[in-house]
């Protein structure tokens, strides 16, 4: 009788010893990683036989644990006493998730609730990145600067507002591989809504040089978009000549001699005398 009610006891026990210890490690926008110490196969003795971990968008209770969404690939149980984890995958960003789990022996007894832990999921990263600007132009020039305009894209493709523009310019042709290569313009404006037309003046240019433009957008996640087009300018002499600030009437000078006094000079020599 003793001996029956032992086991009775040591089942009952193993139906009650649930995981107490589960907690909540690394999190991110689609997945949350889970651990705990494994509890015994007789309550605290052994190995279990298998796990139930579930997880839900509302809060688990003892009474809707079933109804809470299964994970299949729960680990198998170790010796009691053992450091347990599965990452939970396939989530929503941004989004708070209770879990819960339960042991059961080979019968199988099930466990009690775990202790039920929540996290909120990352907001999901920015991949989409800026539209290319596709037509950047020469707006106009003079000796040191080069107006250039375009229409704003997206932050996402054609979408919102870019966070920045990086606009660059060089003395040969510009392109994908050569674009760290090329000066870095200041002032950039900021982007304003996709569609809208904007200007921008690249200074501290040199006259009579040719120069080649390109532009990036930049997302708030620093994703650039492509490389824009290309366009070229030249930088014109627009320097003129000084003017003549001495102009005078009567004088022409030959040497440190008026040419007046030179013509007094030769109509007054002796005959026969030929030095002035």
């Amino acid at each position: 009788m003793r001996a029956a009610a032992l086991v009775l006891f040591l089942i009952l026990a193993g139906a009650v010893a649930g995981i107490s210890t589960a907690q909540a490690q690394t999190v991110t926008y689609n997945s949350v990683q889970l651990s705990w110490t494994a509890s015994g196969d007789d309550s605290l003795t052994g190995t279990a036989a298998r796990y139930d971990l579930r997880y839900s968008t509302s809060a688990i209770t003892a009474a809707n644990f079933a109804g809470a969404t299964p994970w299949a690939t729960t680990p198998t149980p170790t010796a009691a006493g053992t450091h347990q984890s599965v990452t939970v995958t396939g989530l929503q960003p941004n989004t708070t998730y209770w879990f819960a789990i339960k042991s059961g022996d080979e019968v199988p007894n099930w466990s009690g609730v775990s202790n039920i832990i929540s996290r909120t999921t990352l907001t999901a990263p920015d991949t989409i990145r800026p539209a290319q600007l596709a037509n950047v132009a020469v707006t106009g020039s003079t000796e040191t600067t080069v107006g250039l305009g375009w229409t704003a894209v997206g932050d996402d493709s054609l979408t919102g507002t870019a966070a920045s523009y990086d606009v660059r310019y060089s003395t040969s042709p510009i392109t994908a591989s050569n674009w760290g290569s090329a000066t870095q313009a200041t002032g950039e404006p900021a982007p304003a809504a996709a569609g809208t037309n904007q200007t921008f003046t690249v200074t501290g240019l040199t006259r009579q040089s040719t120069y080649y433009f390109a532009v990036k957008a930049l997302d708030e996640a620093a994703n650039p978009s492509a490389l824009s087009n290309v366009p070229s300018a030249t930088t014109p002499d627009q320097t003129r000549p000084a003017a003549v600030t001495d102009l005078a009437v009567g004088f022409i000078w030959l040497g440190n001699v008026p040419i007046t006094r030179l013509t007094t000079l030769v109509a007054d020599r002796p005959r026969g005398r030929h030095r002035l």
